[in-house]
């Protein structure tokens, strides 16, 4: 019989500001991007076989700014997972590959394996205007995709309405 993992409560604090206390944090791991990101498991209930209602736990991955400590427990035994990668670069750079083949122009990070040695340097606005264009996608094999999408889309979703 295995062990189940470490596990201790933690509060979850929600978009709208309300928080669930004691829901159960698993483990933390630290992305390429240096962020880190926590496993953790919310109680909630589901539609049982036959009917009814059975608890139930559902699980995901949230920053530690949705986080917060319940006083005196200790986190101390939750499983951290560290970048191990010592090549990260100490500052956004960024390649563009232009389309070849049928492919779409692809939005890299510097040192990613799948640029070609045709791809040439951008900075980080840069790299978010050609990403604002159609036909153009980040890589999902590097930081591109997971550090340069979610600011285009905060960029969208944060634009003042405009009236005619």
């Amino acid at each position: 019989m295995t062990e189940p993992s470490p596990s201790a409560p933690i509060t979850l604090v929600l978009p709208d500001g309300q928080a669930i206390e004691r829901v159960r944090l698993y483990e933390g791991e630290q992305l390429d991007t240096g962020l880190w990101m926590y496993r953790i498991g919310v109680p909630l209930w589901q539609t049982a076989v036959g009917g009814g209602v059975e608890p139930a736990e559902y699980s995901t991955w949230v920053t530690a700014a949705q986080l917060r400590p319940l006083p005196g427990v200790d986190l101390g035994g939750i499983p951290a997972h560290p970048r191990t990668r010592t090549s990260a670069p100490t500052r956004w750079a960024w390649l563009l590959d232009g389309r070849t083949h049928g492919r779409p122009a692809t939005v890299h990070a510097e040192g990613c394996s799948g640029a070609t040695d045709r791809a040439h340097p951008l900075g980080t606005t840069q790299a978010l205007d050609v990403l604002a264009r159609p036909g153009t996608v980040a890589c999902t094999a590097c930081d591109a995709a997971e550090t340069l999408l979610p600011i285009l889309a905060h960029g969208r979703n944060d634009a003042p309405a405009t009236g005619d």
